[in-house]
């Protein structure tokens, strides 16, 4: 097995008022549409959603994690989370000659804080799963594996936070013409 782990925590501004920002991070079919690598699969009515990391890495191997979530949702507008959980249905493991799938562990929390007319967010991304060797890799040694997963799943969440960053504050003036009726 190949150990997946990877975390961030990222500050930055938002351009509108607390109850906003987090009207528009709580929609996580479009908010995952701004995550790199992270594809939306389903949502279930009471704020649970499936996802799932999907890359190619080292230009050969092809890594599919699947995570459920639930997003704890926050009256104050203070804090939302998207947690863990497992669904139905179940996630096969899978391992081919260059890819693999496995069930993951999808995380994010994010802080609201009020700076004047606009909000502070602080957040936070973790990623884990253990992943079935794909043939090609099996002659490597798990230790060195683990190494250089650990290496790249970093990098790839520092990317993904990132981007989702920089994506989401570039999405946000459509999404408020979409709510309000222009």
């Amino acid at each position: 097995m190949i150990q997946v782990v990877g975390t961030t925590q990222l500050s930055f501004m938002f351009p509108a008022p607390r109850p906003t920002a987090y009207a528009y991070y709580l929609d996580m079919q479009r908010i995952a549409r701004s995550l790199p690598h992270i594809q939306f699969i389903s949502a279930n009515a009471d704020h649970s959603y499936r996802l799932a990391y999907n890359t190619i890495e080292l230009g050969a191997y092809h890594i599919r994690i699947i995570c459920d979530v639930q997003a704890e949702v926050d009256t104050t507008w203070q804090m939302l989370r998207f947690l863990p959980i497992e669904q139905n249905p179940p996630v096969a493991t899978q391992s081919g000659f260059n890819s693999a799938t496995a069930r993951g562990y999808y995380y994010s929390a994010s802080r609201f804080f009020d700076e004047g007319s606009q909000t502070r967010i602080e957040y936070q991304l973790d990623l884990k799963a253990d992943l079935p060797t794909p043939l090609a890799l099996r002659v490597v040694p798990e230790k060195v594996l683990n190494k250089i997963s650990y290496s790249i799943t970093n990098w790839r969440i520092k990317e993904i936070a990132g981007g989702f960053i920089e994506d989401s504050i570039a999405r946000f003036p459509q999404w408020q013409q979409e709510m309000s009726g222009s």
